[in-house]
């Protein structure tokens, strides 16, 4: 018996499926601009703070992690995006800590070394080839049919993208899809995390990628990769 398929089941199918392809042929054009084809050179770039700050950190997290209860219960307290109120246990004096919270502000990104990077078409979107430089990115695939990039540390699925903010103090305001996997099984502290992101700098119009991951087993970093690039117009 020839049976059709309900109407109203093919109508919820594609009400749930159309917010998904819209937004993958969206992050598709973005990356046309974005994404240039072949090698090219991509300027690598790591965190950099004066040393003092370095220093005052250290004992922060020195005090932080021998009172680890107390510190927590003051991170729960605190007002969201203003800093802890002083106390002496956060292993610093108050002028001290004044002084650490002023060098946060002093925080940059800044290119360290050269690198190349090589962008293959594929059938359905993008891929780092074996012959990029940094190994970390070799074979990362963006499928901007299915919108997911699939990496070492496991499908990174669509998310939230970058947005440009001042708060990007320390690389400078830029923004562009991204994609994001958080599974960690929380009882055996195992699992993966990691972020791609490519975007546009605002103040000089260079193309960003960020990628980031961390691999735990049983509540141990075994893998870690993160880069900072910035394409060399």
């Amino acid at each position: 018996m020839n049976r059709s398929y309900p109407w109203s089941s093919f109508c919820s199918t594609l009400a749930l499926a159309l917010p998904l392809l819209l937004s993958a042929q969206s992050n598709g054009t973005k990356l046309q601009g974005l994404l240039p084809s072949g090698r090219v050179n991509v300027e690598v770039l790591e965190m950099w703070s004066p040393p003092k700050l370095a220093e005052l950190a250290q004992r922060l997290q020195q005090a932080a992690q021998a009172d680890p209860t107390w510190f927590q219960e003051q991170v729960r307290q605190a007002v969201p995006g203003q800093p802890l109120p002083y106390h002496p246990k956060l292993g610093l004096t108050g002028k001290e800590y004044k002084e650490f919270l002023a060098l946060s502000d002093s925080v940059q990104m800044k290119p360290v070394r050269t690198a190349h990077i090589t962008v293959e078409p594929t059938r359905v979107g993008w891929r780092f080839g074996t012959a990029t430089s940094l190994a970390a990115l070799q074979n990362v695939e963006i499928d901007t049919v299915t919108n997911v990039v699939r990496s070492p540390f496991g499908e990174l699925g669509a998310a939230d993208p970058i947005t440009p903010s001042a708060e990007q103090q320390a690389t400078g305001p830029w923004g562009g899809p991204r994609w994001r996997l958080e599974a960690v099984d929380t009882t055996t502290m195992s699992g993966s995390v990691a972020q791609l992101a490519i975007g546009k700098h605002l103040a000089t119009g260079r193309t960003v990628i960020l990628y980031d991951a961390r691999r735990l087993d049983k509540g141990q970093l075994a893998a870690r990769e993160s880069l900072f690039l910035l394409v060399v117009r």
